[in-house]
């Protein structure tokens, strides 16, 4: 089996298009990179991506994410 070249597209972050280091769910049910999410969340409430109203700015570490795009990293470095 051959190792995919090219990151799959989970693993970057919704709102900066870059890989991600530190993913965190939202409360919207999608994931992005901490940072980006957080900047955007101290502008606004709402999903960078529905726009709909977030009931909390809450967030989650997506450790199975982040465990995956590590040993993707570690496998193309």
């Amino acid at each position: 089996m051959i190792a995919e070249q090219q990151p799959l597209a989970s693993f970057f972050c919704l709102i900066s298009m870059s890989l991600m280091t530190d993913p965190v769910s939202s409360c919207d049910g999608y994931t992005y990179e901490r940072s980006s999410i957080e900047a955007w969340l101290q502008l606004r409430l709402s999903s960078p991506l529905t726009g709909a109203c977030l009931p909390s700015n809450y967030l989650i570490p997506n450790i199975a994410l982040r465990s995956a795009i590590q040993k993707w990293q570690e496998r193309h470095a």
